[in-house]
């Protein structure tokens, strides 16, 4: 709401100056300007369920990651010991794959240095079936880490690909349309005059940063909850 109040006080500023300082009126009424303003609202509730589409979808991430980390750590220490294996070595290296994993959703590594950390999640299943693990905790760990693959290379992809480029323009050029025509166009109260243009163009910057926001669901303001994976970190650091 802060950073869309700017643009709402110049689209204010900029109608003082057209219809008090230099006395234009009479250009547009707002009935007129109802169609570009009905168009513009359309596109940005068809961008904006979009990305929620997209955002919805991530909220679950962190669960599963958080979930799959816990399990290769738990399957693998239950493989070993099964067999009365020592199986110290199973965390570290679980939680070591963590810390990458979430130093790569807070930006701080690459999708590269994330990538050459979760191999090692196929590594450990080797090692573990080496170390003489049953084939069925073997079969349950390969499954735990597709799920975690899937999931990262999801996320992966939203993070990477911005949602209809195309969308973004025409959403941006319509909204700019708006904005021009809340300075210029009149209205019979002296009140609405003022209130709705003020409300229309903090509404409709709000939209545009939301959106944006939202599209990338793992930086931001809009940001997931990765509560889930943190906690699996901090579990996975006391065991």
């Amino acid at each position: 709401m802060l950073r869309a109040l700017p643009v709402a006080v110049v689209v204010l500023v900029a109608r003082y100056a057209v219809h008090n300082a230099l006395d234009i009126s009479g250009l547009v009424t707002f009935s007129d300007a109802g169609a570009v303003i009905t168009g513009a609202t359309i596109i940005v509730g068809l961008m904006l369920a979009g990305v929620l589409s997209d955002y919805k979808e991530s909220e679950k991430f962190p669960a599963v990651l958080g979930q799959s980390l816990l399990g290769l750590e738990g399957l693998a220490t239950a493989g070993l010991s099964v067999k009365d294996i020592a199986g110290g070595w199973v965390g570290p290296r679980v939680t070591a794959l963590t810390n990458s994993i979430v130093k790569w959703v807070h930006g701080d590594i690459s999708d590269k240095q994330m990538w050459a950390a979760q191999a090692d999640a196929a590594q450990l299943i080797v090692d573990v079936e080496k170390a003489g693990a049953p084939s069925h905790y073997v079969g349950r760990l390969l499954a735990t880490n597709g799920d975690l693959s899937n999931a990262l290379s999801r996320m992966q992809v939203i993070r990477n690909t911005s949602y209809i480029k195309a969308g973004y323009a025409l959403m941006v050029l319509l909204v700019t349309i708006v904005m021009l025509l809340l300075v210029i166009v009149d209205f019979t109260s002296p009140i609405m005059r003022w209130v709705v243009p003020g409300v229309l163009a903090l509404a409709y910057t709000y939209l545009i940063l939301l959106v944006r926001d939202v599209d990338n669901p793992f930086q931001g303001s809009a940001c997931v909850d990765f509560a889930p994976l943190l906690d699996a970190q901090s579990a996975l650091r006391s065991s």
